[in-house]
This record gives structure tokens, sequence and C-alpha cells, in this order.
């Protein structure tokens, strides 16, 4: 083999390894869940190979965009169905090579700090939002359980109080955000 062939080979060889770490920095969207409780409501975006993302508020409609530059989704990623105050998500590519997910919010509310977990492979960013518990009526076991003291079950949540508690936490998350 010549001196010429041998640079080259190697150059080829040096070039491929290049290509494959920039490929295994680039990340990509596996998955996007969506669940709500008594806390609040939850996202969580599953992740593999590296890469950062980037958070967006809007308002007028109110939505939360996440963006994750050079991202890609797998093929046939499946989007959940609302929960909370998560009225829908949907996802684009709004540059070349960035892929955003988008989450359409019912109302003004602030998200917590979003959290990565996990690095490298698997990872997942979390992002919650506070305060969406639906208001329960009282119902007859409440009054069965209530104590022998006469004391009577406290009242149900009216919708105003439910209002102000959502804009209370709302109002709390800003503060701990900014």
């Amino acid at each position: 083999m010549t001196m010429a062939n041998r640079l080259f080979a190697l150059s080829t060889a040096i070039a491929g390894l290049c290509l494959a770490s920039a490929s295994a920095w680039a990340g990509e969207i596996r998955g996007v869940g969506l669940s709500a409780g008594a806390t609040g409501t939850r996202a969580e975006i599953q992740l593999a190979g590296g890469g950062s993302y980037k958070t967006i508020s809007l308002a007028g409609p109110n939505r939360l965009v996440v963006d994750f530059p050079d991202s890609t989704a797998v093929r046939g990623l499946k989007l959940p169905a609302a929960a909370g105050v998560v009225t829908a998500v949907r996802t684009g590519n709004p540059t070349p090579g960035t892929f955003r997910v988008v989450f359409d919010l019912a109302e003004t509310v602030a998200a917590f700090k979003p959290q990565m977990q996990g690095q490298g492979a698997e990872s997942r960013l979390l992002i919650e939002w506070p305060g969406d518990a639906p208001a329960r009526p009282a119902t007859t076991a409440v009054a069965a359980t209530a104590p022998a003291t006469g004391a009577a079950p406290a009242a149900p949540a009216t919708a105003q109080s439910v209002a102000e508690a959502r804009a209370e936490a709302a109002r709390a998350t800003a503060a701990l955000t900014a």
C-alpha cells in the first residue's frame, strides 16, 4: 500500500469517526407523556442521546414551547391526550434541526422549572404545572366519617375558591421561578 493510499484510508477513518461522534451528540425524542393528579399536571419527555432544551412561555393562547436544538423525533412519535391544564400537545420543526413540543394550556399558569433527569443515552425532561386538581363535591361518605363530636364536615370547595386557589398557586409559582 502506498503512502498516499494509507493517508487516504486514515483520513477516511477519521472523518467517519467524526461523523459518528457528531451524530451521537444529537438528541432524539423517544416519547412524550402527560398525567394529571391531585398536585398538578406533569409532562415527561423521554430523550436518547445528548442535547439541550429551551422553554418559552407564550400567552394568547396560553402555551409552553420546548425546543430541542440538534434533535429529531422517532418515527411515529405518539402524543398524549389532554390532561389537567394541558388541553393539547403538538410538535413541529420551527427551523431545520430543531424539534419542538408545544403544550397548549387551559389557563395562565407558570410551570415549575423543568428538570432533566439522567444523562447520555437515556434521559428525560420533567415539566410540572401546579394545582389543577378538580374540585370534588361533598358526598355522603364524607358525612358518614364526620367525628361523633357533633362537628359538621367541611363545606365543599366552590368554583370561586378553586379559581382563587389556582390564581394563588400561579402567583407563588411565578415568584419561585422569577
